[in-house]
């Protein structure tokens, strides 16, 4: 008796800590949402009023601006001349991850990404991406079916530098070869279910049911998509995230930065989203 009270008593010391545990985890995330939106509400502020310091206390070192034309400006040039948020005025999507936050402020074609990390000294913009979508999707480049994909599929002239961008980038690698191969079943477990694909060359976001749709519909057919390939990268390890912006290029097209992230989830990578603005 003493024993099976013994054992009672601990299970239901665990059912308290679990009902206990999820509310508090739960009133963290809303602490850090809270504390990301006026972040970013500053931000739109600072930006509309060329207000230097409050931008130079919120643009995290790392900081890197991307228009809708394909513009790329550091933290210095932007703070020497502030260009205008697209979408200021849109109420924003927002998701925490631990100490990064991914915010989408979307309307009509114009898509618009603000990452946050939260370092020591509070929340810092490290990424403004813009996408303006076609108002009709354009064909794929065409592909070289005899070809194989070597870059990024096997190799890339990119090296992670912690083990979770290692890990983030085999993950990425296994999307290309399933996209490149229309595999589905290797496909969907890479990738998150809230995953969106916002692409210049379409008129929409793609989300994950929207991808595997279309791989299958490709294998159905017999035709293949090769993953562009990638010319140069920065990446940024955040602890339970990890993001990369990389410039890529498919043969007979325009270059463009991709901006995607990871995390990290039942032991797995998985990528919460693909954001690509075509240089024009």
């Amino acid at each position: 008796m003493k024993n099976l009270s013994e054992f009672a008593l601990a299970a239901g010391l665990i059912a308290l800590h679990a009902v206990q545990a999820s509310p508090a985890r739960s009133l963290a995330t809303d602490d850090a949402t809270a504390a990301v939106l006026q972040a970013d509400h500053s931000f739109l502020q600072a930006f509309q009023k060329a207000d230097r310091a409050t931008a130079d206390r919120l643009l995290d070192t790392d900081f890197t601006w991307i228009d809708s034309q394909g513009k790329n400006q550091s933290r210095e040039q932007v703070l020497q001349s502030f260009p205008t948020p697209a979408n200021a005025d849109v109420n924003v999507h927002s998701r925490v991850y631990g100490q990064s936050a991914v915010l989408r402020a979307n309307r009509g074609k114009v898509q618009v990404l603000r990452a946050w990390i939260e370092r020591s000294s509070g929340w810092k913009l490290i990424l403004y991406q813009e996408v303006t979508q076609v108002e009709k999707s354009e064909p794929p480049a065409a592909d070289d079916a005899s070809s194989a994909c070597e870059n990024p599929c096997k190799s890339i002239p990119f090296e992670p530098e912690t083990q979770s961008e290692k890990e983030a980038i085999a993950s990425w690698q296994g999307v290309m070869r399933a996209m490149a191969t229309n595999d589905a079943d290797a496909y969907a477990p890479l990738i998150a279910e809230e995953f969106t694909a916002t692409d210049t060359h379409r008129d929409r976001p793609f989300t994950k049911t929207d991808r595997l749709a279309q791989i299958q519909k490709q294998k159905q057919s017999g035709a293949r998509s090769m993953p562009p390939e990638l010319i140069s990268a920065r990446m940024f390890d955040f602890g339970e995230t990890v993001m990369m912006t990389a410039r890529e290029h498919r043969p007979g097209a325009k270059s463009f930065f991709n901006t995607r992230m990871w995390v990290k989830r039942d032991a797995r990578w998985q990528m919460l989203f693909s954001f690509n603005t075509r240089i024009e």
